[in-house]
């Protein structure tokens, strides 16, 4: 049985309207060759709507090894899966599953919801979709970056990957889906936290999450954006309005963005990379291979959480 430390690197594509479809292009392909030279398998969350874009890059997605996920249909304002109705769940999450099914010529398995949004409804929703895993919580994060601000789910979250209950999504259950959360100790392992502190921080932190997962083997999970590597050429015509923070953290996220250009943050980027991918101990995988690998099958974690199951 491995005992390397799982990385998995996740990536929301999302519409940034914001920005052209040219960028959008140039970007992800940017990304990808990175992936590519530094052996790295990931998972990218489409947008269903808009997931055409990159139809040409699906044949080198799967040659690559990554994960094509479900990062919900729209990703509209209206796509809140903490409040939409049951009915508009149902609507939403098995439209974009069955035209990311249709964009990427395989099963759909992994689940991000837009602006990292999910409840018990949506997961109950998406094992009847036959999903493995639901990859929107980040336990135990607290900022004022996120669109969730501060989520009572979230701080009392297991940071451990878990199977949630049927009336709690921040809770352990029975549910036979697999909640695997973004890393987080109190501040988020995502791209957002190394533009704004740093990459000698980013590397200390990601010291502190492998020396906790050597420990209880707990994937460490990191959240970016293939378009932060883009140039915004377009006007942004949403005004950072307190709805607009609330819903989408947009201010925030802009405001960062602005801090470093396109070129530093991916440099930034394959910095992080780099030094992850040096340690020996750790190996780059998906999100439904984490969860179908016999070693995280086999692991203590999961032996002990199918001894002590708790009832729906």
């Amino acid at each position: 049985m491995s005992n390397k430390v799982q990385v998995l690197i996740t990536c929301d594509v999302d519409p940034s309207e914001e920005i052209p479809e040219a960028e959008k292009l140039k970007s992800f392909r940017k990304l990808s060759v990175l992936f590519r030279d530094m052996n790295i398998r990931a998972t990218y969350f489409f947008v269903a709507n808009t997931a055409k874009l990159y139809t040409n890059d699906v044949w080198q997605i799967h040659q690559d090894g990554h994960e094509i996920g479900s990062h919900g249909l729209t990703h509209g304002i209206e796509e809140e899966y903490t409040t939409m109705k049951e009915h508009e769940q149902r609507r939403y999450l098995r439209e974009a599953t069955e035209k990311l099914q249709k964009f990427s010529g395989r099963p759909v398995r992994s689940f991000r919801g837009p602006r990292v949004k999910t409840s018990q409804l949506t997961q109950s929703i998406l094992c009847e979709l036959n999903y493995l895993v639901d990859a929107s919580v980040c336990s135990q994060r607290i900022d004022f970056i996120s669109s969730n601000f501060i989520n009572p789910g979230w701080i009392f979250a297991p940071r451990l990957p878990y199977q949630p209950h049927a009336d709690d999504a921040f809770k352990r259950g029975a549910q036979p889906i697999w909640v695997v959360p973004v890393s987080a100790l109190i501040v988020p392992f995502i791209s957002s936290t190394l533009y704004m502190l740093g990459v000698g921080f980013m590397k200390r932190f990601f010291d502190l999450l492998l020396s906790e997962s050597r420990r209880t083997g707990k994937p460490i999970v990191y959240l970016m954006h293939p378009v932060e590597f883009a140039s915004q050429t377009k006007k942004v015509k949403e005004k950072a309005t307190w709805q607009s923070v609330k819903a989408r953290g947009f201010y925030f996220r802009r405001k960062l963005k602005l801090r470093i250009d396109e070129h530093k943050r991916f440099e930034f980027n394959r910095a992080l990379f780099e030094y992850i991918a040096a340690h020996p101990d750790i190996e780059f995988t998906t999100m439904s291979s984490y969860v179908l690998s016999p070693e995280f099958k086999q692991s203590d974690h999961y032996k002990s959480i199918n001894s002590k199951r708790v009832e729906i």
